[in-house]
């Protein structure tokens, strides 16, 4: 199986949270979590 991976450059970030709920909902991580 092929994994993917995901880069965040912090320098460009504006902590609009979006790159979180993405990664939330593709791994079926529960909100709260």
């Amino acid at each position: 199986m092929a994994r993917m991976k995901f880069l965040c450059d912090a320098e460009r970030c504006i902590e609009c949270n979006g790159c979180v709920t993405a990664c939330k909902q593709e791994n079926e991580v529960p909100w709260g979590v």
